[in-house]
């Protein structure tokens, strides 16, 4: 730091060690309160895949009946995603996020009352709802501090709560469904209500912890704000005068890019709610007395603590599988900003996943064990592409474009959330798990074929100021608070890349 004329701050870019910090202290200031966000949205999700151990049989409900509810969800999470994200735009992240947190804690709660499937279906569908915003409107927060690339690795951090928080979620239902009679409750009304009374107390946290867009973070000094905000000012700026059009709300609409990632995006929901939601009946079946190929037989239990001791070992064991599909994440989606390179980076994972699934079953017959560390690799593969693919809409949308194009991205992967638990219960109702792997394995190998033909023009990258720097410096000067930054050749995407 110096001073320059007339007393003003440089900021002096020199080595881009004080822009790095910069970007650094944001993401320690923006990503913890947005990962724990999504971490809610997930165990709040995905905790009836827990819960239906127990209620699957309180409810008198089939694997298809199950996998149906599972998938209304993403219904009622489509039908919402426009407008949502139009409603952030706004309002602001730390009111509306703070809202939905604070509206679907209350409806997961609510769960713990329903008697019959017609229920479960409703409040299902009424979860999704209030959850719709979450996603895209995290991405839509991110995106107002970062550039495309810095966008792709937060968000990433953002997204692997998706697997960290069935790490978290996992033993912590296992121990909650151990309170099975206490209070004359089941163990999985319990999980709702515990459960869903945290995330909406957190709902109404968030409001107060959120800093809303660069120029009032409060975790940077003055002129770090000045600097962050002009930065993004410049990049919008430079960007909207080559491709205003772009910046529409309705450019997303006739654009084949957000329609081709969205289909890839659906394939790649299709498999992550196949695992979540079915992954500790695929426990079950190879470890604790089901069965894998062929239909499932109903087990039984002498009394509700062996119920409940059988639910928890499964719960706890289901844990195994995340813990390397976090870290496959992350490291993915480090890799692809560090290279800049998003294609082989989603290509790679979502073949090896594909082929993984399709030697399952045939694996299963020398060794669960070893049929599991496949599915366990798969898993991996179907996470991995995650950060980049949610780092592309950026490159080629911005402003009003980009709210409504990643609303379409995630309305359109919902509909392949939908139709994973969906589809796999029908399976397993059918005859087991062995066409679900097939299902997924064939999938996951078109997938991978996709991403690599996905080759479109980067016009954020295209369209970077030659001196993105010096353009946010122009911009600044005019203000006495202003933080002028030094002339330099090095672009924002190559701050972005050493951060």
């Amino acid at each position: 730091m110096a001073t320059g004329k007339g007393g003003d701050v440089i900021l002096s870019m020199s080595g881009q060690a004080d822009a790095h910090r910069i970007i650094r202290k944001a993401y320690w200031g923006i990503i913890p309160f947005l990962f724990l966000t999504t971490t809610f949205t997930y165990i709040d999700r995905s905790n009836v895949a827990f819960a239906s151990l127990q209620f699957k049989s309180d409810l008198h409900l089939s694997a298809e009946e199950y996998g149906l509810g599972a998938g209304i969800f993403y219904i009622g999470y489509a039908v919402f995603q426009i407008p949502s994200n139009m409603a952030i735009m706004r309002v602001g992240a730390p009111t509306w996020l703070g809202l939905l947190i604070f509206c679907w804690g209350v409806v997961s709660a609510c769960t713990s009352t329903m008697k019959t499937k017609q229920q479960y279906y409703a409040v299902r569908f009424l979860l999704g709802v209030f959850e719709a915003g979450c996603f895209p409107g995290s991405w839509w927060h991110l995106q107002l501090f970062f550039t495309s690339l810095e966008v792709g690795f937060a968000y990433a951090a953002v997204a692997s709560s998706t697997a960290l928080s069935n790490i978290i979620g996992a033993p912590i239902a296992a121990g909650i469904l151990f309170m099975d009679g206490v209070g004359g409750l089941r163990g999985w009304q319990w999980l709702f209500i515990l459960e869903g009374s945290i995330t909406a107390l957190y709902g109404i946290l968030l409001k107060f912890v959120l800093a809303e867009k660069p120029a009032t973070a409060y975790f940077l000094k003055p002129e770090e704000r000045s600097w962050l905000a002009n930065r993004q000012d410049a990049l919008q700026a430079n960007f909207n005068s080559k491709h205003s059009r772009q910046g529409r709300w309705w450019a997303s609409v006739p654009d084949w890019k957000i329609w081709y990632l969205s289909l890839c995006y659906a394939i790649l929901q299709f498999g992550i709610t196949a695992v979540v939601y079915f992954n500790p009946f695929i426990v079950e079946a190879l470890f604790f007395g089901g069965q894998f190929q062929g239909k499932a037989p109903k087990l039984h239990f002498a009394t509700p603590h062996d119920q409940a001791w059988h639910t928890a070992k499964v719960a706890l064991f289901s844990t195994v599988l995340w813990v390397p599909v976090a870290a496959g994440m992350i490291y993915i989606s480090w890799s692809a900003k560090h290279y800049q390179e998003r294609n082989w980076h989603s290509c790679i994972p979502s073949l090896l996943a594909g082929v993984c699934f399709l030697v399952v079953p045939e694996t299963i017959k020398h060794s669960a064990a070893g049929g599991y560390v496949l599915i366990i690799i798969a898993a991996t593969g179907v996470w991995a592409p995650h950060g980049p693919m949610w780092s592309w809409p950026k490159t080629f949308l911005h402003g009003e474009g980009a709210a409504v194009g990643i609303a379409i991205f995630n309305s359109i992967g919902a509909i392949g959330g939908f139709c994973g638990p969906y589809v796999v219960g029908a399976l397993v109702d059918r005859g087991g798990y062995v066409k679900c792997m097939q299902v997924l394995g064939g999938l996951f190998l078109i997938l991978g074929v996709a991403i690599a033909l996905y080759r479109p023009k980067n016009l954020e990258a295209e369209d970077m100021p030659a001196d993105a720097n010096t353009a946010a410096a122009e911009t600044d000067a005019q203000r006495p608070d202003s933080v002028e930054l030094a002339k330099t050749t090095n672009t924002a995407e190559s701050q972005a890349k050493n951060v």
